[in-house]
């Protein structure tokens, strides 16, 4: 089967020959890019079409309290962050002066080319852009200040919802015309692992409505709608699988979020595009050194069990996809620890799954 048929059968629900993964879909970029100003060891400064001005570093201190660098499994440059050093909207009437970018026509000609190389080989295509509640402070205000915004000017904070909302609409929804991008995904965290940034009620006000129109306007054009978001989102998730939501992205323990909860209660509606998971009581705290331990310690077996753990959860009658397969850039470069890893997978993966602990 190929990959993109692997990767449609998961989100009708169906199953596929094998549970499909991050290897059976390609990305071919952000919606709106952004022009690097400045770049050097391990950082780059970067300003948005909107003139917002961001850093994207890699902290040396990331992760080693846990040491996850040390068995291999991901290298220290894998992980970077952003910082917003300038929004583009100090005060409210900046928005005014503010151009909204434009559709950049050689950039969809040269996006459709790569799809259509992609679907040549087979694979299940993907555009991105930031999501509805993560564009306004990442590009206009600031995340202090878009909070603020949004407690106490909640018609402002819709404009500013608006503005950067149908930027990304108009230009995917050129990226889905045109190019043929099969899915679309948003992106950017609405919570912590306490819960999400903005109470349930402002959601359904603010956000809930620009994802039914993103929604709308993906499928009514041939598209899959996928979110990626962090945070314990389990007090508007009723609402984000009502918005029209094909996949949501990662369902990660660190975030309290639990893969079997998800998939009793929302598996037969939307498709748990998961990392790995383990079981857990939603209500508590996952241990992050023990979780880390498993994610990037030298010993395979939790790793593995973990694997099957989350396999048998998620996979039984479709609508999962795997977003913790192994993946190398150069296989050259693996361990036999990996490589037994991605045997282990390559062997559980396919259908029918066992659903039973070995």
């Amino acid at each position: 089967m190929r990959s993109i048929d692997r990767v449609l059968k998961a989100l009708y629900h169906e199953e596929p020959d094998k549970v499909p993964d991050d290897n059976d879909m390609a990305g071919v970029g952000n919606v709106i890019e952004m022009k690097i100003i400045k770049e050097g060891s391990g950082f780059r400064i970067m300003r948005s079409p909107f003139g917002s001005i961001h850093l994207e570093y890699v902290n040396p201190s990331t992760g080693s309290s846990a040491n996850i660098f040390e068995a291999g499994w991901v290298e220290q440059g894998d992980i970077s962050w952003e910082y917003t050093l300038a929004p583009a909207v100090r005060w409210p009437e900046d928005l005014e002066h503010i151009e909204r970018p434009k559709i950049d026509i050689e950039k969809v000609a040269r996006v459709k080319k790569e799809v259509e190389a992609l679907h040549q080989k087979g694979f299940f295509t993907i555009a991105s852009h930031r999501g509805v509640f993560d564009s306004p402070w990442r590009y206009l205000r600031g995340l202090e200040q878009w909070l603020i915004d949004i407690t106490r000017n909640p018609a402002f904070a819709n404009k500013l919802i608006e503005f950067t909302t149908k930027s990304n609409m108009e230009i995917a929804n050129a990226l889905i015309e045109e190019a043929g991008v099969d899915a679309v995904m948003i992106f950017g965290d609405q919570g912590t692992p306490e819960g999400p940034f903005i109470s349930p009620r402002r959601y359904r006000e603010l956000i809930y409505p620009w994802h039914c129109k993103l929604a709308k306007a993906y499928h009514k054009r041939g598209a899959f709608f996928f979110i990626h978001s962090h945070g314990y989102l389990m007090p508007i998730m009723e609402d984000m699988v009502n918005a029209g939501f094909d996949a949501i992205n990662p369902i990660s323990p660190l975030c309290r979020m639990s893969l079997r909860e998800m998939k009793e209660k929302y598996g037969d509606r939307i498709t748990l595009y998961a990392d790995l998971s383990i079981d857990m009581d939603p209500k508590k705290k996952v241990d992050t050194a023990k979780y880390s331990e498993i994610l990037y310690g030298p010993d395979n077996k939790p790793r593995i069990d973990a694997l099957a753990y989350t396999l048998r959860t998620a996979s039984p009658g479709g609508g999962f996809i795997f977003a913790g397969a192994p993946y190398w850039k150069t296989m050259e470069k693996t361990t036999d620890k990996q490589r037994n890893y991605r045997e282990a997978w390559e062997r559980l993966r396919r259908y029918p799954i066992k659903l039973k602990a070995e």
